[in-house]
């Protein structure tokens, strides 16, 4: 066996080990691992950006801090004016996200929301929006504005319950 092909599965390893997202607290990651298959921008994140960041960095352009907007994708994922070179959101990359960072340091001059606000972040919220980051940072629009999809009836243990396939919802 050459030298190579000895060492081979541990490169592979350490590669693939590299390749990961950013290291997380563990009870964030434990929170990640309860997260659902998909997740989705009106139901998952913007009740997050809504409630926890949108006071500092929403649409109220008079309230707006470090010259970040969360609540339009071309607005987060421009690069910084206060630190060129970065960017609050990369899209598939939580590592080099900004945002990530500062959710998952302990730093109090770094961590958002500000401890001065009052609000915090619970593992799972952080968790969702790493997730979310990672999965490519897919904003959608209002869910009144999309329209609706077939969607088949899910299958129901009560099956003598069913009268009609809105049943199979309820």
């Amino acid at each position: 066996m050459s030298k190579i092909s000895k060492f081979l599965p541990i490169f592979i390893i350490v590669l693939f080990a590299s390749c990961g997202g950013p290291e997380l607290p563990e009870n964030v990651a434990l929170a990640y691992d309860k997260l659902p298959e998909e997740i989705d921008f009106n139901q998952h994140v913007k009740p997050i950006l809504s409630d926890k960041c949108y006071l500092c960095h929403g649409p109220d352009e008079a309230k707006i801090s470090a010259g970040l907007q969360l609540h339009l994708p071309e607005l987060a994922y421009k690069e910084s004016k206060n630190n060129p070179g970065n960017h609050a959101i990369v899209p598939g990359n939580a590592t080099n996200s900004d945002l990530v960072k500062r959710i998952l340091t302990s730093d109090p001059e770094l961590i958002m929301p500000v401890p001065d606000s009052y609000l915090k972040l619970t593992d799972y919220e952080k968790a969702v929006l790493v997730r979310w980051i990672e999965d490519g940072a897919e904003y959608k629009d209002h869910w009144a504005f999309i329209p609706p999809t077939k969607q088949n009836p899910p299958n129901v243990k009560l099956k003598e319950k069913v009268v009609n396939p809105i049943d199979n919802f309820v």
